[in-house]
């Protein structure tokens, strides 16, 4: 079990790098349960787990949920216990309810709480606008750097919202860190559709595929009639908000089926990427290893334990193999 001091020095290695995580404390337990009030982890988003809240009975629930913070940036508490609210039965508001029927029993809450990296905006080029820019993307809580002052730029890119108006002072090495390789998730350039053609024209000699060229936003911002410095930085940063949306969008977690009647927070009715485990009903992903095949059919399980105690009994009088 991983001491708390270890989670810590996991998540601060993790925001410096910018990588985004959740961190799971436990603040209520009723015993028997393997964690205590105050154990942590930290959950990544390729769901690994740093640290200890629970066992197999609790590690499907925290993932699939903590993945879901991820997406949404969202704080939750989720309770994870075998007296969940009954269908029709008000859930307390703000807990996310999940069932549990592992023989051991007990029930815990825990506290979810996102950790997402800054949005960085790099600005290239010294010029009303740039200020204009970095005055806005500081009050929409952007991390804003200066491409000038970036001693590893091609670091300063990567996923970041990179804006060059200069008015061609220094626009090269910033157009080129953020456009290669797709580096940079926004790549604006203030310029005439003139000037624009012809910067697209040096990209191609200076050697970037077509594909990396055709990212280029130039000109930069949507046209709203942007006439001040101020106007053109709104209309830029409003087209790397609307081009933010769809991508987010895109890979957020699907959301589950709604059901009637549904009252408070419940988390009974199963998404499509979601299994019912048939011997404690715990919902866990179909990714699960712990699966079962009987007559042409796979069951998930949450645990080794109901999967073989499936595997052993049967379901209905029918014989089952482990899967591989």
């Amino acid at each position: 079990m991983k001491a708390p001091t270890d989670v810590f020095a996991a998540a601060a290695r993790l925001h410096r790098e910018g990588v985004p995580f959740v961190l799971a404390t436990v603040v209520r337990a009723e015993r028997p349960t393997s964690a205590r009030p105050g154990a942590k982890a930290i959950v990544t988003g390729d769901g690994r787990f740093v640290g200890f809240v629970g066992g197999t009975c609790v590690k499907p629930a925290v993932r699939r949920e903590s993945l879901r913070a991820l997406d949404d940036g969202t704080p939750r508490l989720l309770r994870i216990s075998p007296d969940s609210p009954p269908e029709g039965v008000e859930a307390e508001e703000g807990v996310l309810e999940e069932h549990m029927a592992c023989v051991s029993g007990g029930a815990i809450d825990i506290h979810l709480e996102p950790y997402l990296p800054s949005r960085r905006l790099l600005l290239a080029g010294s010029s009303p606008i740039v200020e204009s820019l970095a005055a806005l993307g500081e009050a929409l809580g952007m991390e804003v750097r200066r491409a000038e002052t970036s001693e590893k730029l091609n670091d300063a890119a990567e996923g970041a919202f990179v804006v060059v108006a200069g008015h061609g002072e220094g626009e090269w090495e910033a157009l080129n860190a953020g456009l290669a390789g797709g580096r940079a998730r926004y790549v604006g350039l203030v310029a005439s559709p003139r000037r624009a053609a012809a910067v697209r024209e040096r990209l191609t000699g200076m050697g970037l595929p077509a594909a990396e060229i055709g990212r280029l936003r130039s000109p930069a911002g949507l046209d709203i009639g942007a006439e001040t410095p101020g106007e053109i930085a709104l209309s830029i940063l409003a087209q790397i908000v609307e081009d933010r949306r769809p991508l987010e969008e895109a890979e957020a977690v699907p959301e589950e089926p709604a059901r009637a009647p549904t009252v408070g927070i419940s988390l009974d009715a199963p998404a499509d990427d979601l299994a019912v485990d048939p011997i404690c009903g715990m919902r866990v992903s179909r990714d699960s290893p712990h699966r079962v095949e009987s007559e042409g059919r796979t069951y998930w399980f949450c645990c080794a334990g109901c999967a073989e105690t499936f595997a052993t009994t049967g379901k209905a009088g029918v014989s089952a193999r482990i899967a591989p």
